[in-house]
């Protein structure tokens, strides 16, 4: 066969090709990228006339077994990553039968579905800027088809020019047509995505503070709150096997109740689960104090950080440990608004939770209870036993570390005594071992501290490294945050991670490349700090523009033409868009024949309505002559000869004029003949 390929087209598919997979390597298994290379590989031996084309029987008995094989591979991943892998792997496969222009406006088209799932996933500036790339380059492929007389200057030109024009209109569709729900739902991955787990032991949130990921971004109508106070309360944790701090069947209970979209009794209205005498004792109104909104990357999970309190809204819940989820999982870039107070009203501690917070594990650690027993001895109550505790963190050597040493199976006596020398979960956990031991109810609480502040002080970038561990414990009935890493690296908590370590060369270990790893450095600083802003404000007035900024939008544009006001803008692109789809849907300049077979039956079937016999939604020609014929209002063997006759006309195939019309000439015979009937 003829190569209809040009060297510089072919060379502009391997190149879009080759991107868009690199785009989607996140989303992809291996064994893709290493087929859809071969297939790649394959198509250049073709061009080199190495190698023939397979015939089409080949090539559909080959797709069809690498669907099934695909399937199987990636069946664990949910439906949305199987569907990825199967555009994917129809991408890859377009490559085997690559015989003509339509085969190539195949491929461009599947590269433009790809750029568009890319963009489900990803939603940042730098990526859809990327994905911009691959669509020019795409386009670039029909201009090398189809503009081959043209020069490659001329081609870049023309296809520039068609971009710059098409700018003003998609700018103009972006901000004023309306946002309309989806009309399908997307469906979810089962996706690991970086962040924090619902189980935590010693090293894992350090682990997690090698990342540089972003996390969230927050911005406050007033004033931003102090490094210190910004605890970002994501989970909490009260069970504990000796090793990992994990949730309670209590909390898992709760948090599946909000996974199917009820969410606890407790969160509807303001929280009523409280003694009349604690109420009493405790009862002034929970003022605002400050509103935030919070615009947090996907994680597909109902985890929404909060600071100390938040209340439930519409579409969020409140739990019991005053954790905030979403009724919906987090699957793309997403905005909400939170109100902080400071309070709320405070939920009855169950005698069942209270002990769920003493719960620890038998036996183990005998230094730990050794030291604890000597403090009793010494007359010291169970909270001056634990102001110890932090003081023997504050004076003695220990040290705050992202490399700690590994801890055998008494792991907290290993901390306490023998290392000294770990991350916040090392800390926390040690203080909550010990203030369990002592019969005081604690439980740990991960989440987020602090944030990096951008230059102009509008926003807060918190990033996977911000992740934090701390302890809350029951005293003067309620619970009270203490944050046991204070006491060893009090910059960690005022200032961030990485003033907070002894050896700051820890920080962000292995990523040398990673532009937040160098922030001493002023240009880079800088540089990073306008990226940061640009990538808000793209995620506050594109990836979420909705109704309501598109209301507060137009408002602010009409304010200069007072002829025009936001209800006739609206009334007038209502009626031009109903215009435009009554146009679309009847197309008055279109005249739709109707076929003469139909035009006979229609007449035969206005007669038969006077019969009181209505053709049902599906039923066929053959079925509605059949119940006819059973009303006994006409002979039963000319409407079965005439279903007959009607079915020959309408779907025989090879059918000639001449046969077709002197099949109409008996079918318009026995129509009149059964109307003379009725």
């Amino acid at each position: 066969m003829l190569e209809f390929l040009t060297r510089q087209s072919l060379s502009l598919i391997l190149l879009s090709y080759a991107l868009i997979m690199v785009l989607l390597t996140d989303q992809l298994h291996s064994v893709m990228i290493i087929f859809g290379l071969l297939c790649a590989l394959w198509r250049v031996a073709v061009f080199t006339g190495r190698v023939a084309l397979l015939n089409k029987l080949i090539t559909n008995i080959f797709t069809l077994i690498c669907s099934a094989l695909v399937i199987a591979l990636v069946y664990q991943q949910g439906m949305l990553s199987i569907l990825v892998h199967l555009v994917v792997l129809g991408f890859s496969l377009k490559f085997l039968e690559l015989k003509s222009v339509r085969d190539v406006h195949f491929f461009v088209n599947t590269g433009f579905v790809l750029v568009a799932l890319f963009l489900v996933f990803n939603q940042s500036m730098l990526m859809a800027g990327i994905a911009m790339v691959s669509t020019l380059l795409l386009l670039t492929i029909l201009l090398s088809l189809h503009a081959k007389a043209l020069a490659n200057y001329q081609q870049v030109k023309l296809l520039s020019k068609a971009v710059l024009l098409s700018i003003p209109l998609a700018v103009v569709l972006f901000v004023v047509l309306p946002r309309l729900p989806s009309m399908w739902k997307m469906p979810l991955q089962n996706k690991a995505t970086t962040g924090l787990s619902d189980s935590v032991s010693p090293g894992s949130i350090a682990e997690l503070s090698q990342s540089s990921e972003l996390a969230f971004r927050a911005s406050f109508d007033g004033n931003i709150p102090a490094t210190a106070t910004r605890y970002w309360r994501f989970l909490t944790l009260d069970q504990f096997d000796g090793k990992t701090w994990t949730q309670s069947s209590q909390l898992k209970y709760q948090e599946q109740q909000v996974k199917i979209g009820k969410g606890p009794i407790f969160n509807r209205g303001s929280l009523q689960y409280q003694s009349e005498n604690t109420r009493a004792s405790t009862q002034s109104a929970a003022t605002k104090e400050n509103s935030y909104q919070i615009i947090i990357e996907p994680h597909y999970k109902h985890y929404l950080p909060s600071l100390d309190f938040a209340k439930a809204t519409a579409g969020r819940v409140l739990l019991s440990d005053y954790s905030l989820r979403t009724l919906k999982p987090v699957f793309k870039r997403q905005a909400f608004r939170i109100d902080q107070f400071n309070q709320v009203d405070q939920i009855l501690q169950s005698p069942q939770s209270l002990k769920q917070s003493l719960q620890l594990p038998t036996g183990g650690n005998p230094k730990t209870k050794a030291w604890i027993a000597t403090q009793q001895a010494s007359g010291l109550d169970s909270y001056s036993i634990l102001e110890q505790l932090l003081a023997k963190f504050n004076q003695e050597n220990f040290r705050y570390t992202l490399q700690p040493a590994l801890l055998g199976e008494q792991q907290i006596d290993d901390f306490l005594f023998t290392s000294q020398a770990g991350f916040c979960v090392h800390y926390a956990s040690t203080y909550l071992y010990v203030a369990r031991a002592l019969n005081v109810p604690a439980r740990m609480v991960t989440g987020y501290l602090g944030g990096e502040l951008d230059s102009d002080s509008e926003f807060l970038s918190v990033r996977q490294y911000d992740a934090h561990a701390w302890v809350e414990i029951w005293k003067n009935e309620q619970w009270q945050r203490v944050d046991p890493t204070a006491y060893v690296a009090p910059e960690r908590v005022e200032q961030g991670i990485m003033q907070g370590l002894d050896d700051q060369s820890e920080f962000l270990s292995g990523q040398y490349l990673s532009i937040h790893r160098w922030q001493a450095n002023p240009f880079l600083n800088q540089l990073r700090s306008a990226f940061a802003k640009a990538d808000y404000l793209w995620a506050v007035w594109v990836i979420n523009y909705d109704n309501e900024k598109q209301f507060q939008l137009l408002q602010n544009l009409l304010k200069g033409l007072p002829w025009l006001n936001l209800s006739i803008l609206i009334l007038l692109l209502l009626l031009s868009a109903a215009s435009i789809l009554i146009l679309w849907v009847f197309k008055p300049w279109q005249t739709e024949k109707v076929p003469s077979e139909d035009r006979l039956f229609n007449k035969l079937y206005q007669k038969s309505t006077q019969q009181h016999l209505i053709r049902e939604k599906g039923q066929t020609i053959a079925d509605y002559c059949h119940a006819l014929s059973q009303l006994k209002a006409a002979e039963p063997q000319p409407l079965i000869d005439f279903a007959k006759l009607y079915n020959q006309i309408k779907f025989k195939p090879n059918l000639s004029a001449t046969q077709r019309k002197t099949l109409l000439v008996e079918l318009s015979e026995l129509q009149k003949k059964i109307s003379k009937q009725f």
